[in-house]
Parts: C-alpha cells; structure tokens; sequence
C-alpha cells in the first residue's frame, strides 16, 4: 500500500510536492517542479497501477490534485525538461487536461472518512449549543461550573484562535432592541477539526509541541495564489496574482525548507500511523472509492451551455435592476415588511432576542394569509373562527414583500452562479463525501452543485455530456416517501401506497378537513396559499423528519388546534407509524416527567447511536454527556446559588435566581434532547437514501478500469439523482448496473424505484 499527501500552490493550483511511502519504507519528497516531468509521471502511474493500492486522508482533495497533475505533463512533448522552466507551457496544457484520462487507484482507502463513520464523526461542523436567560448573578459562575462539569477535548475547539475559550457569557435584548440587564446567554460555539494533525494529536496523544501545524511553515501569506474553486485552472483567473505569478515561491519554499519539508514527511507518518491504529481497515468501500472519483470527476468537470447561461444571468439581472430597495440590508427590510405589518405581527421578526431577517424567518411571513374579523361572531371568537379571524386564501401583504425579497436574493444567488460557471467555462462539481453526519455528500468549493435550481429553465443549461458521449440518468422516485415507509414499516399505508396513491394528498385530507383527496390533488399548481397539495407536502416532509404539530404549524400555514388534530390523526390512522416513530424518540428521550409539565424530571439513559436501514451510525455520544451535564446541575445546583436571595422573572415567572437557572438549564437539556430524537428519526430516512445513491454511483464508476484510461463513465450525483455521461458502447451496461441496484434493494425497501433513462440533451430532460 501507498501512503501519500500533496502539498499545493494554494488549494486549487497546481501540486508542489508529492509526499509519500510505500507500506512500511521511508517516505520520499518528490519536488514536482524541480524534477524531470518524467519521474512526476512515473510516480503517479506507480500510484495507479501499485497492487496494494492508495491510503490517504481526504482522498477527493489529493487525488483532484493527483489528477490535475498528470493530465496536464502527459502533454509534454519534452519529458527530461523541469515544469519551473516552463510555466507558460503549463498554463496552456492545464486548461486542455481537464479532458484527458480518468485516473483511477487499484484500491483505495481513506482514513479521513473511516473517521467519519465512528465516534470521531464528533468533529464534524455542529450547532451552538444554549443556555437561555441565566439570572446574570451568576452568569459567569455557571459558565464556570458548565467547564468543570463538562470537559471538552481540545479537537472540538481547533480551528479556534483560543481553544481554551468554551462556554461564553453573551448579552440579551427584549423585542424592541434594548439590553435585559438582568439575564445573559450562555454560549458553547464549537470549532472543530477533523484535519489530519488534530486527529492525530487527539488520537494518538501527541504533544501539542510536538505536532507542527501549516500555519508554522505555510509560504509567504503575500504568495497566496488567487484562485476559485468552481475555476481551478489558471486561465480563468483574469487579474494578476494568479499561480503563475507565485509558483517559483511555492516550488522553491516545499523544495528547500527543511521545517517545510518534515511538515510534509509527518503528514504521511501520521497517516500510517493512523491507519495501524484504527486495526488496517480494508479497502476499497464505497466511500474511499467515492472519494477518488469526486476528485477525478471534479478536474474533468461537465459540459454546459454558456450561451444559454448568459441568457439567465441578463434575466436575473433585469429582475433584480427592478427591485428599488437594499434587499440585502436587514434594517432597510425590517423597515419594509413592518410597514405592513400590526405590533404582534412584528414580533415574527425576532429570534432569540434579535431582529433579523433571514430565509428561514421569511419563508415562514410568505405563508401568512389575510384574515377578516368573523362576521358570526363579530370578532368576539367562536367554533368557525379563530380567536375572532378568519383566515383567506389571500397573501397578507407582508407575505408578498417577504417573497419580494426572497425572489431579489435569489436572483443574485443565481447571477453569481451564473458568473461562475461562464469564467471556467464548465461545471466543476465539487463534493465532501461524508460532509453530514447522515454520511450524505455536500457541495463545496464555492459552488454547491447540491442548490442548483430544479427548474427546466436552469437544468437546460446543463449539457453535462461531452461531444462522444451519451447523457444517461434518472432520480428514485418518491425517495424519501419509500424509505419512510420502509423505516416505519406501516402495512396500512403501504397498501395505499402500492394503488398509486400519494402520501401527501392522504396527509392532506387531514389537514384540510373536509377536502377528498381527489381536491388535494386538484389544487396543485394553484397560485400561492391555494396550492393545497404544496402545503401539504411540506407537512408531510416536516413529520417525516421528526416534526410534530408546532412544525406542521409552521410549515403549512394552519392554527395550531388543527396542526395538533391533523397529527393525532395521522398516527391513529397509521398505527404502525405512529409506534415505531414513538419507539425511535423514546430510544433518545433521556428526560421525561411522568407527572406531567411542572412535576420532578427522570433522567432514562439515551441510545448512543441511531442507525440507517443499512447500519450506518450518527453517535450521540458528545450531545448525550452535554445532555445528562445540564441535567445534573439543574437537579443539584451549587449550595451557594441557594445563599443568594434576589428574585427575578423569568418567561413571566418569579423565581430565585438559582430557581430561574435551573429553569434555563432543564430548558437547554430539553431542547437538545429534542434535537436529538428529530436528528435520529431523520437519520433513518436521510442517512438510508445517502447510502443507496452512494453505492449506486459505486457501482457505475466500477464501469471504469482501474489504471490511467479514457473516460467510459462520468457520475453526477445530486439528492436523489445520479447523471451520467458515459461512453455509446456502456449505455446499456450502466442501464443493467442501475436495474440490478434496484432489484437488490428491494427486500428491503419495497416501494423503491427508479425512473432510468439515455440519450438525454440537457439535465432538464430526464
């Protein structure tokens, strides 16, 4: 086995220097611009064809970089001459070798991403976690105790300036602005690193002296290359200061610094080093084999339409020429939806104490419907109406101004992705293949192929398939609907599912009673708030991750009363449901009051872990300890919090001030709790789908041979779609690859499906 890392010209730009060793040798520097393009190419070819194959950490940035490399010196005439000799040579190469060969490792493993599927996932990005309205007494006292209670390794905290810094004291405002003096928030702000060293150092114990970080011997901060990773290519970057104007420094600073020098040789120790702690894990899973096709995929990049782009970004350029505000200003768009909105209504503006603007609080305005004073009951409340309103299926008109400024972000959003991808004049698509702790991929490379609109007018643009090529690919159908239902296991709602119904107009009649299911289906399409089949859709996706009538509330636009009957409805209707997804949230409901609201809270020891369908893991274990850490000290405060005498109101309650801390931290607890038990219900669902659209793009890439090959197969995945430009002759092969896929699953997702097809035009026409 290979072990080996690159170090590059900044993150996109050409590599430096190839560290590496094979199985238990001496590591060797390989200077890739002070050497004969020759050794360069022999090297990379020992990687592709060495029997044992490759192991790396983080395998879709190294071999992206491994296949950008030796795409561009094949073409060199002269293989004796040195790549510093001739840059501009290489400029004119790079941009043609995105074409060239696919490289492919015999075998591949990638250490990063087996650490993603055990305990050490914890390091992966995660939410802030909150103490809310901490009497401000003894603020700094129970942050204090919150980091005796709670020790936290150093790995969760690594890319912070101080990782000594945990939990921070943070002011409150009320709903108008002003500072509550009497209460503060506590804060733990996570900033993990799942980067080779700081694993290394958590795992093995290194000393922290002893491990030499990139920010210890990176070249010159002024050498850092301009660059774009949507454009990885020299001759998409116009202005100056691009690679060619820094490589002398970057080839000369990994060839001649010894600090430099044996920062790269531990990179490949500390990967060996790895790879016997975690026992050899075998090669060649999905994931490790992913790895090295996103790399080589996202070099290659995908055809596009740059004429039919250009189209787009002068449409959304018009669109937003005629939005006559500063649509990115929250305080010029709180100014305009408060305009239109009564002193209550306002108060939708506010999160956690501040005013803010933000999709997720607009997405919620757009819902909003007029309302008219009931006239049975002339305002005064009665059984038609609510609390004296009654609802239209006319948008209030905050909604059309929430949805005014949506549409002007969106339409830059598209305009700057438009820009991109006629600088580099391809779709570079760029992917972390475990980038959730569901294990789904993400975009990356500020370019996120996962939030391209789904619309025919935007997926025309996307020719995907080069000239030779024939553009195959389908989506799983109702992918999150049949892995529900295979997750719960419903033999009521599987019957009606196999006549051809949809779930979301079955859930639909329950939301709006009254409404046959044949009139929920009629509304789709209707403008806004009609569109009763949208609404209910979105109820549906809102239960199955884990939501419960407050979310229902929310995102289909109903009283609560009904959100609460549609549930309780639903899950006596579909039993089966109703127990396995009580089942998934009792397994990870560590607090309960079995006396009810008010009465003493039992802490019931959570499942660690949640698994999909197929037994990949999300751990729970760092949520579980902060969890079972608030709870402790909400049952068993300080003794001297008790000594301190002043009261205070709390969420319209007077406590003492330890009374009202411990209010804020069984309320913390219960809402990370919460987070959990939705966390795992969706994991079942979303964690299922990652794995199957994973091993069926597995399944297509082992269409290409191993070795340095022309391309056959090119995969795109995004959702629940997989792309694929592939060669005339493996059209069909593909076509049998996706169909066998299909078959196997099934035991185990019955419903599963997959609408397949070939010889598409654009992305659009599948």
């Amino acid at each position: 086995m290979i072990f080996f890392d690159t170090e590059g010209c900044g993150l996109h730009g050409p590599t430096v220097l190839i560290q590496w060793a094979e199985d238990d040798g001496p590591i060797e520097l390989h200077s890739v611009w002070h050497s004969p393009v020759s050794e360069t190419l022999e090297l990379i070819e020992n990687f592709c064809y060495h029997d044992g194959g490759i192991c790396g950490f983080n395998l879709a940035f190294d071999w992206f970089h491994i296949c950008q490399l030796y795409t561009t010196l094949i073409q060199f005439p002269d293989r004796d001459v040195y790549p510093i000799d001739c840059i501009p040579e290489y400029v004119e190469y790079e941009e043609k070798a995105r074409l060239g060969y696919c490289l492919k490792p015999q075998h591949a493993l990638d250490l990063m991403l087996h650490a993603r599927k055990g305990p050490y996932q914890s390091t992966m990005n995660r939410d802030d976690i909150v103490v809310k309205r901490v009497p401000t007494a003894i603020a700094w006292d129970l942050a204090k105790e919150l980091d005796k209670r709670i020790p936290l390794k150093n790995v969760y905290f690594a890319r912070r300036q101080d990782p000594t810094v945990r939990w921070q004291v943070k002011d409150i405002t009320d709903e108008f602005g002003d500072a509550i003096t009497d209460f503060k928030n506590l804060v733990l702000s996570f900033a993990p690193s799942s980067a080779l060293k700081a694993l290394t150092q958590d795992i093995l114990g290194i000393d922290t002296d002893a491990i030499t970080l990139f920010t210890d011997i990176e070249p010159p901060v002024k050498s850092r290359p301009v660059e774009y990773g949507y454009a990885p290519f020299a001759k998409a970057v116009k202005e100056p200061g691009g690679w060619p104007d820094v490589i002398h420094i970057h080839a000369n600073h990994w060839t001649f610094n010894s600090l430099a020098r044996q920062y790269a040789s531990d990179d490949v120790k500390y990967t060996r080093l790895l790879y016997n702690h975690f026992g050899k894990p075998p090669v060649d899973d999905d994931d490790s084999i992913l790895a090295c096709m996103v790399g080589a995929v996202r070099w290659r990049g995908f055809s596009i339409d740059i004429p039919a782009l250009k189209e787009l970004k002068e449409k959304a350029e018009e669109k937003l020429a005629a939005v006559k505000f500063n649509f990115n200003s929250p305080a010029v768009c709180r100014k305009y939806l408060e305009e239109v909105m009564g002193d209550t209504e306002k108060l939708s503006l506010r999160v956690n104490g501040q005013i803010t603007t933000k999709g997720i609080v607009l997405e919620e305005v757009t819902k909003w419907l007029d309302e008219k004073v009931c006239n049975e009951c002339g305002g005064m409340g009665c059984h038609n109406c609510n609390d004296g309103l009654l609802s239209s299926d006319i948008p209030h008109p905050a909604a059309l101004r929430a949805r005014e400024i949506l549409d002007a972000r969106h339409a830059k959003k598209e305009i700057e992705l438009y820009a991109k991808l006629i600088t580099t004049g391809r779709f570079h698509a760029s992917f972390i293949v475990i980038g959730t702790r569901s294990s789904r991929m993400s975009g990356g490379d500020d370019l996120n192929a996962q939030g391209i609109k789904r619309t025919k007018e935007v997926r025309r643009c996307f020719t995907l398939a080069d000239p030779g090529f024939v553009l195959c690919g389908g989506d799983f159908a109702g992918f999150e609907v049949v892995l529900a239902d295979a997750a719960y296991g419903d033999p009521e709602l599987r019957k009606e599912l196999q006549t051809g119904k949809k779930i979301h107009g079955l859930f639909g009649m329950f939301l709006f009673p009254g409404m046959t299911y044949e009139e929920i289906l009629a509304t789709k399409g209707l403008p806004n708030e009609q569109d009763k089949y949208i609404r209910s859709k979105n109820g549906v996706f809102a239960m199955l991750y884990g939501g419960e009538s407050y979310t229902l509330q929310t995102r289909v636009g109903i009283t609560e009363e009904a959100a609460n009957t549609a549930y309780n409805m639903w899950l006596g209707r579909y039993k089966v449901w109703g127990e396995n997804r009580k089942k998934t949230f009792d397994e990870f409901c560590s607090m309960r009051q079995p006396g009810g609201l008010g009465t003493k809270v039992e802490w019931h020891e959570p499942k660690d872990f949640a698994e999909s369908l197929f037994g990949f893991r999300r751990y729970f274990t760092l949520e579980n300890r902060i969890c079972k850490a608030l709870f402790d000290l909400a049952e068993s405060p300080p003794d001297h919090w008790n000594q301190i005498k002043k009261k205070v109101t709390r969420r319209e309650r007077v406590q003492t001030v330890s009374g009202a801390a411990r209010s804020a931290l069984f309320a913390s607890a219960f809402a990370l709790q919460a987070a959990n038990m939705r966390a795992a219900a969706n994991h079942r669902i979303q964690s299922s789908g990652a794995e199957i659209t994973k091993k069926l793009q597995r399944r297509i890439f082992d269409i290409q041979p191993p070795g340095i090959n022309q391309w056959r197969v090119v995969p795109l995945n995004v959702h629940d779609e997989i792309q694929v430009p592939t060669l005339p002759e493996f059209v069909d092969e593909v076509k049998d690859v996706v169909n066998k896929l299909v078959e196997e699953f099934k035991p185990t997702i019955p419903l599963i499906e997959i609408e397949w097809g070939d010889h598409y035009k654009t992305w659009a026409d599948k």
